[in-house]
């Protein structure tokens, strides 16, 4: 046998043995992940396949034993971290979004990464036209993750008294109005979760809601952005008497940029308050929100509100000390679930009054307007 004969032999040989432990299409990496859109209804997402073998096909959803995680707001500074952070934990969500151009652009590139991620597009201003694919993705969901939020600048005519003093704008406001989606389309999905069994709502409102009417802050964002704060209020109190499991996390000035662990921790009190500004980082508030309906570090029956914020150095200036918090976002919650503050706030809830955020504002608004108009006449005067 020729030297050429012998080696293609071997190569033969050695082949065969190859194709014995090695079936052919043994593929170990997974195919990239689909990304779903859906307008309107939600179909089910078409599932990730994983070859074994030859002919041997794993249908990688089949695996996947946990629920999706609903994240309303998902494109917001919050929501994206929310999502983002989620995805990290190979965890499904449904991201519930106004622009799905916005959504796409923000989480292409988490279409790669495991789990599956899929956006529903809804505009909660007009929550109405949206009712099926809002209660079809609550159907599916366990948990409820509701950052969402409304920005719409004041109007000189929202300080007419008759409009200032009445809570319901239904008859004159326009639907970029905070009544629409931070309470009427929020009290929608509490509603949809209490009927399908939902195990947690978790809800971003505002650490002004914990403040008098007459403070500063809330007198600011009622004048400048449309009663924010009233609405803000209503949604924790229909959440609170909702009977729905929930964790309301209210923050104070939320920051970009992150925490050191070494310098600043997390604080989340469990009466509902802190310090203000009470500046924190938004990963942070994503973590606690996620900690507080995913990961199981609060009893089932537990419902709280927190007031949030980072302690130690921050910038720009510090805000408290370290060891008045801790360093993860689970240990934060896990310490305000077992606090005996948590069973009084449902003793609180039974005496709630509103607060009277319309006296507060017109006080202020009215009380402007009048310096104005005197200052005014005296300039006319002094002109003339």
């Amino acid at each position: 046998m020729t030297r050429r004969s012998t080696i293609g032999a071997l190569f033969v040989i050695a082949t065969a043995i190859i194709q014995g432990v090695c079936p052919s299409r043994a593929f170990i990496d997974k195919p990239p992940l689909s990304f779903h859109r859906q307008h309107g209804g939600m179909p089910q997402p078409s599932s990730t396949q994983l070859f074994v073998g030859e002919g041997d096909v794993q249908n990688d959803a089949d695996n996947q034993t946990s629920k999706p995680v609903l994240v309303v707001g998902a494109t917001g500074k919050v929501g994206q971290r929310v999502v983002k952070q989620l995805i990290a934990k190979d965890q499904p969500v449904l991201a519930m979004v106004r622009n799905e151009t916005k959504a796409i652009e923000l989480f292409g590139d988490s279409a790669n990464q495991s789990p599956i991620l899929e956006l529903v597009v809804v505009d909660l201003g007009n929550y109405e036209n949206h009712s099926e694919a809002i209660e079809d993705a609550i159907s599916r969901c366990d948990s409820i993750i509701s950052v969402s939020g409304s920005f719409r600048l004041s109007k000189l005519t929202d300080f007419l008294p008759w409009r200032l003093f009445n809570p319901d704008v239904s008859s004159w406001a326009d639907r970029s109005h905070p009544y629409f989606a931070n309470f009427k389309a929020q009290a929608f999905m509490i509603d949809l979760a209490k009927e399908h069994g939902a195990k947690r709502f978790v809800r971003l409102t505002g650490l002004s809601t914990s403040f008098s009417a007459f403070s500063f802050v809330p007198v600011i964002f009622s004048t400048l952005l449309s009663m924010t704060s009233r609405y803000h209020e209503s949604c924790e109190q229909y959440l609170i008497n909702s009977d729905v499991p929930y964790v309301i996390l209210r923050p104070g000035g939320l920051a970009d940029h992150d925490r050191s662990v070494e310098t600043t921790w997390l604080q989340a009190d469990p009466v509902g308050s802190c310090p203000s500004p009470g500046r924190v980082p938004r990963s942070d508030v994503a973590a606690l929100a996620i900690e507080a309906c995913v990961d199981g570090a609060i009893p089932k029956e537990r419902s709280m509100t927190l007031g949030v914020r980072a302690v130690g150095e921050i910038k720009p200036k510090p805000q408290g000390v370290k060891e008045d918090g801790f360093p993860t976002a689970r240990e934060c919650i896990q310490n305000a679930a077992s606090s005996a503050l948590v069973l009084e706030q449902k003793q609180d809830a039974e005496d709630f009054v509103p607060k009277p955020y319309g006296v507060a504002t017109a006080l202020f608004v009215y009380s402007f307007l009048a310096l104005t108009l005197k200052l005014f006449s005296m300039l006319v005067s002094w002109i003339l």
